[in-house]
């Protein structure tokens, strides 16, 4: 069947009924409402015909209830706000005098007084900033709360979650959990406190109530096979705050268009396809992805050549999309499908972000994708990841999908799974990908203490540069041989970019800056910070980079192999 056949085959009607039928329901994981979206999809592919299976399983799932700051000296007033998914539970709430966090203006740097952080023991901190290891490091120094102001002026409070851990926590990183309370106010009200604050000390109490615990929940598969093992998981979370419509029902209602309209092509595709809707990415860290990824490891790390997450397709105002990847493969097959469904090549590319279920790095899966939608830049007025006002909130209803943009992004998603199946060589440029990481390095270098050293990361990545142009040159005499191949060096050199921990575990869900384990170089100088962190960082870079140096001589010993045996 060719492309435009298939293409053709999208139906706005079916993808509206589906976007419809979803927002009706509160899909918070393991409750009643979410499970009814888990069933409504099942029941979908039962109709269709399509190979099908409900996982359930238990998690750990962080709800949050409310939140509230009450301003009690010298004057009294409340002040609206939204407790944060995964942090502590203190329904009796917390007195304190508040402090202004002024470094968290902006982007931390690594250059700022080394009392920063002990001036916060005791406080109740007003900060710009929530990132997951901002509050590790503010609880660690003894602050007793925080209250996090949103960086655009919208009037609505957004959900959050301060989860350090991803999917279900072990009993090797429990302990990593958030340990304080933890909202969310809005920016006018964030304004207006800080102009408080500079007049005079404060006193709050800072509340919230959480509901944080194991929840059974359900995640439903699908599969259409194809003539070989090989297969490509395209996935979506169907849980969502509130209502969730363009975050992720839309989403959802794409990836069932496509297993209806795919699955015309069962037995005929090179590669198979597997559908996959997770719960527990709003409440739980990504824990759906992260149990599968678990539970059938050694299947995708055999049979899966590529991961796409699809997250807030159809929404209104998102006319320009962006390709985001993690860069190892070839440049134009994003753009040249965006560009034919757009009318506009990608003016740029961003990495995956540190999240989205990203939970498969482990796995020797070569290509990972999620496309983000975006407005034009003037109209790009809120600090949100699709720069629309309603994320995460109670606004997020059925009116805010563009269908003719859902269609849109289901055909391009239809054009790139087809490809991806019938391609006879899987698409990584692996030869710009070691180029791109040494200017990565580079950089990160650049911007660190000279104790640092990262020679022997260089001597390697020229050395692994050698050997992927020679196979760039060398005759494919078996493609399956090659693919093979591919899939394991591509998937290691992702794994390398975008996690510092082992294949069997994940990193925790602190903020992302590609080779991570190197990157937590980046800004420390001997002179800037404490010397016992500066001992405990050169500490763990050692032992990254002694990870980067030997995967990449084992990587360059089996190409080496390949170039002999082929």
């Amino acid at each position: 069947m060719e492309k435009h056949t298939l293409f053709n085959l999208i139906d706005e009607k079916q993808l509206d009924r589906h976007v419809q039928t979803l927002t009706q329901w509160d899909r918070l994981s393991g409750e009643k409402e979410a499970e009814q979206a888990a069933d409504y999809i099942a029941e979908q592919l039962k109709q269709y015909e399509i190979q099908y299976e409900c996982h359930q399983f238990d998690g750990y799932f962080s709800d949050p209830i409310q939140g509230q700051v009450t301003v009690i000296s010298p004057e009294n007033f409340n002040i609206r706000a939204k407790a944060r998914s995964y942090s502590l539970h203190c329904p009796e709430g917390i007195k304190g005098d508040v402090f202004y966090d002024i470094y968290s203006e902006k982007p931390d740097s690594g250059m700022h007084p080394g009392d920063r952080y002990t001036n916060l023991k005791g406080k109740i901190v007003v900060s710009w900033n929530y990132y997951e290891d901002y509050v590790k490091k503010i609880e660690s120094a003894g602050t007793v709360g925080l209250i996090h102001i949103w960086p655009s002026p919208e009037k609505v409070i957004h959900e959050e979650t301060v989860g350090t851990v991803w999917g279900t926590p072990t009993i090797e990183n429990a302990d990593q959990l958030t340990k304080i309370p933890v909202v969310g106010i809005t920016y006018d009200d964030g304004i207006h406190l800080i102009k408080q604050i500079q007049k005079e000390d404060i006193k709050v109490i800072l509340k919230t109530e959480i509901q944080t615990g194991i929840k059974r929940v359900s995640l439903p598969m699908a599969a259409i096979p194809g003539n070989t093992d090989q297969y490509i998981l395209i996935s979506g979370h169907y849980d969502s705050w509130h209502k969730g419509a363009t975050d992720n029902a839309g989403g959802n209602a794409l990836l069932l268009e496509l297993a209806r309209i795919f699955s015309s092509m069962s037995g005929k595709l090179t590669r198979g396809i597997k559908f996959a809707w997770w719960p527990g990415h709003s409440n739980g860290r990504y824990a759906g992805s992260a149990w599968y990824c678990d539970q059938f490891w050694h299947e995708i790390n055999e049979n899966c050549i590529a991961h796409i997450n699809v997250d807030f397709p159809g929404t209104k105002g998102g006319i320009n999309v962006l390709p985001r990847s993690s860069s190892i493969e070839d440049r134009s097959l994003l753009d040249d499908i965006i560009l034919y469904f757009t009318g506009k090549k990608p003016n740029h590319f961003a990495f995956l972000p540190r999240g989205a279920d990203q939970s498969f790095w482990g796995t020797n899966i070569p290509l990972h994708f999620q496309l983000k939608y975006e407005p034009n830049e003037v109209d790009k007025l809120y600090q949100t990841p699709g720069g629309n006002w309603w994320w995460h909130t109670e606004e997020d209803s059925y009116d805010k999908v563009d269908l003719e943009l859902l269609a849109r992004d289901s055909k391009i998603h239809t054009s790139l799974v087809l490809e991806l199946c019938n391609l006879d060589v899987l698409p990584l440029n692996l030869i710009d990908f070691v180029k791109n990481s040494s200017r990565i390095i580079g950089d990160i270098d650049r911007c660190s203490d000279e104790q640092f050293d990262f020679t022997p990361v260089y001597k390697m990545l020229d050395r692994l540069s050698e050997k992927v142009t020679a196979l760039s040159k060398k005759e494919r005499v078996k493609v399956e041989d090659y693919n093979r191949l591919l899939k394991t060096v591509g998937g290691t050199l992702n794994r390398l970019m975008f996690s510092c921990s082992s294949k069997y575990e994940f990193d925790n869900t602190f903020p992302f800056q590609p080779f991570p384990g190197l990157s937590k170089a980046k800004n420390i100088f001997s002179s800037s910070v404490s010397p016992e962190e500066f001992l405990f960082t050169i500490t763990y870079f050692v032992r990254q980079r002694n990870r980067i140096v030997n995967e990449v001589k084992d990587l360059c010993l089996i190409i080496d192999d390949y170039l002999r045996s082929n």
